[in-house]
């Protein structure tokens, strides 16, 4: 019969440190809903009492006065914000900073690679 994997310990801590944020959480939500709304001050039960009694307003809002951001248009006329001006060419200097010889990267990987099947190989060599 297969023996099952204990879980390691990060795996543990991940686990309970998920857990206690799941708790916290909960506990934040159940905190702020069962608590009593903040009394009103004189000032705020004046000025809502006062609202509907004043007709302030000059000409009824309607959707023609709010402007609403087409999101469509935004989306489709998209376009890249540059930091700088983009150069016609580069320097030298310029590319020899950035320059990394891919013929170099492999070569390098190779003897790596085949140093270490030698080492293994010739490792049983008596």
């Amino acid at each position: 019969m297969p023996r099952h994997k204990r879980a390691t310990l990060p795996l543990r801590l991940a686990v309970a440190a998920a857990i206690l944020a799941a708790l916290s959480f909960g506990g934040t939500l159940l905190y702020l809903a069962l608590q009593p709304p903040p009394a009103a001050t004189a000032a705020q039960q004046q000025a809502v009492t006062a609202a509907p009694s004043s007709a302030r307003l000059v000409a009824p809002i309607d959707l023609t006065t709010i402007e609403v951001p087409n999101e469509a248009e935004r989306l489709t006329q998209w376009s890249w914000m540059r930091f700088r001006a983009p150069r016609e060419r580069w320097t030298a200097e310029d590319v020899d900073r950035f320059w990394i010889d891919p013929g170099r990267v492999g070569a390098e990987y190779l003897s790596q690679t085949n140093r270490r099947l030698i080492e293994e190989l010739l490792s049983g060599v008596p």
